[in-house]
């Protein structure tokens, strides 16, 4: 935001002198300049900039994520900075609020001598009863760097997240509870970011109140099994029954139900009982290879798989449906 500094000159004026032989005027020096600061200018909003789960315009976003430009977007690089600036701008424009400190997006921390950060923004929840219960959306931003892009691990992922933010905004209601999302840094490295924000959560998104984890990790290859894994809706859990009803209604893509996950980060919320979903599509080719570049990725059916992950994100922040005791029972199902 450019703030612009107006100089306001001081004019001084002396009364008129009656006497014949005016008294000679001693100049007066200057007043010092003032400066005025305007009111800081409201972002513009994009909330209705583009249709969110348009193929096309997933496509571009993998495509600057994943340039060699940004180079993996590992910790502490160039390519890192810059990504987190563009989420940034993002949520900013989304009309998100910043979970950080002073209302920032970035929560920052250190692993391994290198800084990067969480960027986290949310919308609160309308409902005085349960708006203070929270639906987690979340994807890694970050990849192994050096030549490794990582298209589909995960910049696949934080195109998702983003879509999924936008199409929430642009609904006629705002959801009932809180929305938090979530572009984890250092997941790569043993899901650090994620670790970390567990361990120092924002005082506006206690843990306690989280009532469910959406994770978008490697969304962009459905066509290599034909299949989008989406893990953790165990049967007894809350998720299950709203991804039972929404998955027909995306007859193009395959959803299998169920099974356990391991290593993203809905981890860390599930050991403190937190029920995640997990969408994940098999990658056999290029998982964690220089070949996972934007132009080989499933963007058709990637928008399908982000639409799903915010049907299920829209209906579990409304629904009447008791989340916080549902998590008190069966936990995470593991």
């Amino acid at each position: 935001m450019r703030v612009l500094l107006l100089g306001l000159g001081a004019c001084a004026s002396a009364d008129r002198v009656e006497d014949a032989h005016p008294t000679p005027v001693v100049p007066i020096e200057a007043a010092p300049v003032l400066l005025f600061v305007p009111k800081p200018v409201e972002p513009q909003s994009c909330i209705d900039d583009a249709k969110p789960f348009d193929a096309k315009l997933l496509k571009e976003r993998v495509e600057v994520l994943a340039s060699k430009e940004l180079d993996g977007r590992a910790p502490d690089t160039d390519g890192d900075r810059a990504t987190r600036k563009l989420i940034v701008e993002r949520f900013t424009c989304l009309g998100l609020t910043g979970a950080g400190k002073h209302g920032s997006f970035e929560l920052p921390f250190e692993t391994t001598g290198k800084t990067t950060a969480n960027v986290v923004g949310y919308l609160e929840g309308s409902d005085p009863d349960i708006g203070d219960q929270i639906i987690y959306v979340g994807a890694h931003h970050d990849h192994e760097g050096s030549g490794h892009l990582g298209a589909n691990d995960n910049a696949s992922g934080i195109a998702g997240l983003l879509a999924v933010a936008q199409a929430i905004q642009q609904r006629p209601t705002k959801p009932r509870r809180t929305i938090v999302f979530a572009a984890f840094g250092a997941e790569e490295l043993g899901m650090v970011g994620s670790y970390h924000l567990a361990k120092h959560p924002p005082a506006a998104l206690p843990n306690d109140k989280v009532v469910q984890f959406i994770n978008l990790d490697m969304i962009g290859t459905h066509s290599a099994r034909g299949l989008v894994a989406a893990m953790g809706a165990r049967p007894k859990l809350a998720s299950r029954p709203f991804i039972d009803r929404l998955a027909k209604k995306f007859p193009k893509i395959s959803v299998s139900l169920g099974g356990i996950a391991r290593g993203s980060d809905y981890e860390p919320l599930c050991k403190l009982g937190v029920p995640y979903v997990f969408f994940w599509t098999p990658d056999p080719k290029c998982y964690h290879q220089a070949c996972d570049t934007a132009d080989r990725l499933d963007y058709r059916g990637m928008a399908d798989i982000a639409a799903l992950a915010s049907a299920l994100t829209g209906e579990m922040a409304d629904t009447d449906r008791d989340l916080p005791g549902l998590r008190a029972k069966y936990g995470c199902g593991v």
